[in-house]
């Protein structure tokens, strides 16, 4: 990589060489039998340069192809896009635990032997469900030096299971899944299972419900819904184009004082933990929302240098990604927000809940798995039913609960999220 670095700085004035390798295995059952077992091998660099004010860059996955990679990067930057910033230079790193050496260690057949375990649980539950299940590992290296001295390295694992079902009956269909990814070796699938199966335990049932308004209580895996478009709005894209109603507004008061938003690249074992960032960047834990109020925002380099502030660890090479996206948890248990429900919705999983405009905080979807709850327990699915939340007002007026508990999946941890007063629409 030095060597092409040194080649990169015969032709621009500033450069980066990003080299990714990487395995994977995987297995996968469908319908309750064995679909696919596969292996990959993956390496790939990514060149980019700055010259007179512009950026071009270019891409390989081919090995030893660096002087094609390194014309094709100089052809694209005369017509670059352009940039204000220099590269960082060298810095001290933290070191967030990002290799677990057990996945490596994993053998095949004890990956069969997980996923296969998932299935029969769901078999013996009940026959007619056709399970789905897949366990993956990957590990491999990243590494990133630039012309102003930077040299980061990292080695990465990823373990990966998901689980669920599909079953079609003369109610219908009904799909359940549940899934996990982490850095760390975990083989454990037992709440993996509960999970799962209680689900379709609570929807064997379908129950009616009439349109109006009702306290909703999004389950951890849909709290996306809400969170997806704060962080639209706080990316650096948004702030320094104008989208962004967010823009100017770092220390105002926007929301339930409840309600934070972390983005925190040093969880030990977490998908998005690194030390430093597609672009040379520190990173670091940093509050988006602390306590209600705007407090910072994802920006890297370009997004930085146009808004005049300082980059935050959230380069992504095209533009600023999140790391590692928490809400913090509230005071109350999953199991007393439901106790405090007379009549309202559950909602486990949607379908379509975020096409539209980020920037104006509307979401609106279909309620792909949801219940009713009465006088505090959950009495059966609801089917054909849409949900619509403004995430700017209803966060701020009509947050009621944030569950204790909080449930990691891939790069995200989130809560029970509780909201007052949402439309739940119905077909009849």
């Amino acid at each position: 990589m030095e060597g092409l670095l040194g080649k990169a700085l015969k032709l621009a004035d500033q450069a980066d060489v990003y080299a990714r390798k990487s395995v994977q295995h995987a297995v996968s059952f469908q319908a309750s039998k064995l679909k696919d077992i596969t292996y990959n091998e993956e390496e790939g660099w990514t060149l980019r340069l700055i010259k007179d004010g512009r950026l071009g860059s270019a891409t390989t996955s081919k090995p030893g192809s660096f002087d094609v990679l390194l014309s094709y990067a100089a052809n694209t930057v005369k017509y670059g896009s352009p940039v204000g910033y220099s590269l960082p230079g060298a810095s001290a790193l933290q070191a967030p635990r990002t290799f677990d050496p057990r996945v490596k260690e994993v053998t095949q057949q004890e990956m069969l032997d997980i996923a296969g375990d998932l299935v029969g649980a769901l078999n013996s539950y009940d026959p007619r469900i056709k399970a789905m299940a897949g366990v993956s590992k990957a590990f491999g290296t990243v590494e990133l030096v630039n012309s102003a001295g930077f040299q980061g390295m990292g080695e990465v694992t990823g373990w990966q299971m998901y689980f669920g079902g599909e079953l079609v009956s003369e109610d219908g269909f009904l799909q359940v899944y549940d899934w996990m990814a982490q850095s760390d070796y975990l083989p454990h699938t037992e709440s993996m299972k509960a999970s799962v199966i209680e689900s379709f335990r609570l929807a064997k049932e379908n129950v009616s419900i009439k349109p109006g308004q009702y306290p909703v209580i999004f389950a951890p895996g849909e709290v996306s819904c809400v969170v997806d478009p704060l962080l639209a709005c706080l990316n650096g894209v948004g702030i320094s184009r104008g989208f962004s109603p967010f823009k100017g507004r770092i220390g105002e008061l926007a929301f339930d004082p409840r309600f934070s938003l972390i983005d925190d690249a040093l969880v030990d074992g977490a998908l998005g933990s690194k030390g430093f960032d597609r672009e040379g960047v520190p990173t670091a834990r940093r509050a988006l929302i602390d306590s209600g109020k705007i407090s910072g925002y994802l920006l890297d380099l370009q997004t930085a240098h146009l808004l005049n502030m300082s980059p935050t660890g959230n380069g992504g090479g095209a533009s600023p990604v999140s790391n590692n996206t928490i809400v913090l948890g509230g005071d109350k248990s999953y199991g007393e927000m439901l106790a405090g429900i007379d009549e309202g919705v559950l909602i486990e999983n949607t379908m379509g809940a975020w096409a539209g405009n980020p920037y104006g905080g509307q979401v609106s979807g279909n309620i792909a798995l949801g219940y009713k709850i009465e006088k505090g327990r959950v009495v059966g699915r609801i089917k054909d039913c849409m949900f619509s939340v403004n995430v700017f007002t209803d966060l701020r007026d009509n947050l009621a609960a944030l569950s204790r508990e909080q449930h990691w999946r891939g790069n995200t941890c989130y809560p029970y999220l509780q909201l007052a007063n949402v439309n739940i629409s119905t077909k009849s």
